[in-house]
């Protein structure tokens, strides 16, 4: 046996390699390569095949698969199902010291990660109360161990350091089962168990082991002499590469200037899986990374587990069966059918979506699927396999029963039939088998943490499932070989790579900040080191992370780049870390954006030229609303969007549908049923038009509704008993529609709330508006068509003589605010450029007719509640120096 010790970058790893390329060239199989994780076995792997040496697959393995095929017979305790039977054994032991946060999920999962240390440790209960230290945690720690510990039996799971345990023994008892010469490389730490296991490999074959410096000098190197291995130690053979580190104000400016300086690299001719980036705080820096470099085209395989949970095809499975036994919540089941790949880009899913918004909450599948026009067959088959699901209510099964029930689930999860086979698409739907074998693991987890025998309701199967799948990690399968590699620091210690980044150089995330042991103090633990049981202590996490960032800077052959932000996302000063050497000087971060891959000239924007649309536009245009002239005049795009082609924003949510547009129907409603009969009383009007308002537009009832209800009935009140307009002399006509041709090829139509005529013939056009008194000023004063049109229309539609025109402000107070001949309550003379409105509005459809429809707003804070502003892209028109605003 053979130890082989030495610092980063002493070679220690190559002549491993190439002991091991040496038996490959003389055919010898009886040869092991054990590593640490999956993905260095597979990194070298293809490393060596790309070398041109062929061998078996098994040659390369880790050391979790290699004792697999020892014990397979024996089934392990996944760590999901050890967090569970703890949530249980908590619940169960009862302990009084936990009972205040047992019911805490965060409680629960360190306890769980602890209890995995000392399995990890070969302790389990039994060692553990034979030397337990006093601390106020340790005697319910123990009690909960004991439970967990019986739990397991009872199902006949071992933990891994158990079955690692029985490998050794095995080994011991029938030797290596042919393997004549093992490596191991890449480990950082052997608990007892491995060291075990390594111990009797190394009584029945030719072994050699390599640590790190670090391991190489605490009592493991004493305890491997001690039993037979021989030392030798490598000194550092390759160069140190340079060193750069890098400054940037914010962490954003930090990973775009990664970005820059990883496409300067591939720009000069590396290859892009030379390059690779060293991530110590993965929450920080993975999803910014992520969104970065898909920013700058670079390809990257980023080495780091997801949650399970999270996976759309899981996302699926897991919404059907919370939407079926929340009673088929429609949201929620919206969500599931908006998950569903066959309806991606669904219009009828769309339709569907409008339908569910504007009448939730409610639930119940059929009259969901009473929303969905009769025509979609596809989506409404998939409505009714969703609905056969509600024969599992009743059911009373094994856990082991329920599993097989479920794996029938993943049938649901079909992708589009006319879905195309290109590479990337391909590689997506093998993403998403993936995730769906990962589901039948975590129900077949649930199974295990559950009494086998006995039957279970299936919300308590689902429990289970869903405890499960909450921590159960995913990793999807990447085989792209030119990629940058994104690593986290522990992973990356047996990579080689010509460039290299590191980022995130600041305290308490490289070097990260370990927090105490609630259960386990420094001092407990120390005792249990001095008892033979090896649990790390505050000491170990920090050499651990010293070890961790010189293996980081190590892994570079040519550059390594250190960088870090100055400031946190609140303008705090971040502490750079304390690993960083004085001596280097940082550089500062450029500001950079990613060049597009094509950039298109500016163009104007583009008009409708067809003969056949300009024919169709000129029918739809035949007649104009008096609306659509002044949305027009607003903006042309908002009138294309709106008024064209119609698009309407997505409905509002509940306790937002009682918004201004609706109130003003009310109060529009209630007004001119009262204009028939101004003898009745208003408030009872007003509560009968209300509550039916209410129950059409799905607006749920409560202290907002009521609020807003009062406050209308307040302002129709006050408008009843006004005396500023003295209806006595008047005869009235309410809500009158009309459409009156302005020239051989263009009617307007609209519709005037009131319309008064008083004794001698003359009339007055009434408008309400349920807005306050400024912006109802702000209108009348407005590049507005209202008030000329009304006055056209009184005059050729109905055949009188129209002699004023008043917008009526009607919230919080009175006020008629217009224009009329007669100066009737003070208003101004009707403007002399009403009489150039039929010239002026048949140049605007002429205008219309020609197809311009670019963004110009004539008032720029109108956009901000304009329906098309998401799509108008009036910002870049703007850069573009295109459609000019109007003043």
């Amino acid at each position: 046996m053979r130890l082989i010790t030495g610092p980063p970058g002493s070679g220690k790893t190559a002549h491993i390699l190439e002991c091991f390329r040496q038996a490959l060239r003389a055919g010898n199989s009886a040869v092991r390569l054990l590593l640490p994780t999956a993905t260095l076995a597979r990194h070298l792997e293809n490393e060596i095949a790309r070398e041109g040496l062929v061998f078996r697959p098994g040659l390369i393995q880790t050391l979790n698969g290699f004792v697999e095929e020892l014990v397979a017979e024996f089934p392990q305790a996944p760590e999901t199902v050890v967090h569970l039977l703890v949530e249980e054994a908590v619940a169960r032991a009862n302990r009084p010291e936990f009972r205040r946060v047992a019911h805490l999920p965060g409680f629960c999962v360190r306890l769980a990660r602890t209890l995995l240390e000392f399995y990890a440790a070969g302790c389990d209960s039994g060692r553990l109360a034979a030397c337990l230290p006093e601390t106020p945690l340790a005697a319910g720690f123990l009690a909960v161990y004991q439970e967990v510990d019986r739990a397991l039996g009872r199902r006949g799971l071992l933990p891994r350091a158990k079955r690692i345990e029985r490998a050794a023994a095995r080994i011991d008892r029938d030797g290596a089962k042919g393997v004549r010469t093992v490596w191991l490389d890449g480990f950082h730490a052997l608990p007892d168990p491995e060291l075990a296991v390594i111990q009797a490999l190394g009584r029945c074959t030719d072994l050699t082991l390599t640590l790190p410096d670090y391991q190489a000098t605490t009592p493991l190197r004493s305890r491997l002499l001690s039993s037979g291995f021989d030392e030798e130690r490598f000194v550092r053979k390759r160069p140190s590469p340079a060193m750069l580190l890098m400054k940037a104000p914010r962490i954003e400016r930090e990973v775009e200037e990664i970005a820059r300086r990883i496409v300067e690299q591939a720009a000069a001719g590396r290859p892009w899986r030379e390059i690779g980036i060293i991530v110590r705080a993965a929450g920080a820096y993975v999803p910014l990374l992520r969104a970065t470099l898909e920013r700058f085209a670079i390809p990257a395989h980023f080495y780091f587990e997801t949650s399970a949970a999270r996976h759309p095809a899981i996302r699926f499975l897991t919404g059907a069966i919370d939407a079926m036994l929340a009673g088929w919540d429609h949201c929620a089941t919206l969500a599931v059918l908006r998950l569903a790949p066959r309806f991606a880009d669904s219009p009828a899913l769309d339709a569907l979506d409008f339908a569910v918004r504007e009448q939730i909450p409610n639930a119940g599948l059929e009259s969901f699927q009473a929303l969905l026009p009769a025509a979609e067959g596809d989506i409404r088959r998939l409505i009714e396999d969703l609905g056969a699901l509600e024969e599992l209510r009743s059911l009373e099964l094994t856990p082991g029963e329920w599993a097989i029930r479920w794996r029938t689930l993943r049938s649901l999860y079909q992708p589009p039939r006319d879905a195309s086979l290109d590479h990337e698409m391909a590689l997506i739907w093998r993403g998403h088998a993936e995730a769906l074998d990962e589901f039948e693991k975590v129900l077949a987890a649930a199974a295990l943490a559950l009494d086998a025998e006995r039957p279970v309701a299936l919300e308590n199967f689902w429990r289970a499932v869903k405890s499960v799948l909450r921590l159960q990690p995913l990793r999807s399968h990447d085989a792209r070989r030119d990629v940058v590699h994104v690593l986290s620091a522990p992973e990356a210690r047996q990579w080689v790579l010509p460039v290299v980044f590191v980022c995130g150089m600041v305290e308490k995330q490289f070097p990260q900040f370990h927090t105490a042991d609630p259960f386990f103090p420094d001092a407990a633990r120390r005792r249990l080191q001095a008892a033979g049981i090896r649990v790390r202590t505050a000491a170990d996490f920090e050499q651990e992370e010293q070890e961790l960032f010189e293996s980081a800077i190590s892994r570079a052959t040519m550059l390594v780049t250190l960088s870090y932000p100055e400031f946190t996302a609140r303008g705090e000063s971040n502490l750079p870390s304390l690993f960083l050497d004085a001596r280097l000087r940082p550089q500062s971060s450029r500001l950079v954006r990613p060049v597009a891959r094509h950039i298109p000239a500016p163009v104007p924007p583009a008009v409708i030229s067809g003969s056949g649309l300009l024919e169709l536009l000129r029918k739809k245009t035949g007649t104009l609303s008096v609306s659509a002239l002044e949305s027009w005049l607003q903006c042309p795009f908002r009138y294309f969007g709106g008024n064209l082609m119609r698009l309407r924003e997505a409905p509002p949510r509940p306790e937002d549908r009682l918004d201004f547009s609706l109130q003003g129907q009310i109060v529009h409603d209630v007004l001119a049923q009262w204009h028939r009969d101004p003898q009745q009383d208003i408030a009872a009007l007003f509560e009968g038009v209300f509550a039916a308002f209410c129950e059409a537009k799905h607006v749920p009832q409560g202290y907002h509704t009521e609020r807003l209800g009062n406050a209308m009935l307040d302002d129709l009140e006050r408008f009843a008993t006004d005396s500023q307009w003295q209806r006595a002399g008047f005869t009235s006509r309410a809500e009158e529609k009309f459409v009156f041709p302005l020239d051989d090829s263009l009617g307007i139509s609209g519709r005037i709330d009131r319309l008064d005529t008083d004794a001698q013939g003359l009339s007055y056009v009434i408008d309400y508006k349920y807005s306050a008194v400024d912006q109802v000023r702000k209108k009348r004063n407005s590049n507005q068509l209202q008030g000329p049109l009304y006055f056209l229309a009184a005059e050729s539609e109905f055949g009188v003589k129209p002699a004023g025109m008043f917008f009526v402000a009607l919230k919080r107070g009175v006020e008629y605010i217009g224009w009329s001949d007669t100066g009737l309550l003070e208003s101004d003379p009707i403007p002399c450029e009403w009489a150039n409105t039929a010239e002026r509005v048949a140049q605007i459809a002429s205008q219309i007719r020609q197809g311009a429809f670019a963004p110009a707003p004539a008032d720029r804070k109108a956009c901000s509640y304009c329906d098309s502003r998401d799509i108008c892209r009036i910002e870049v028109s703007e850069s573009q120096g295109v459609g000019a605003i109007q003043p």
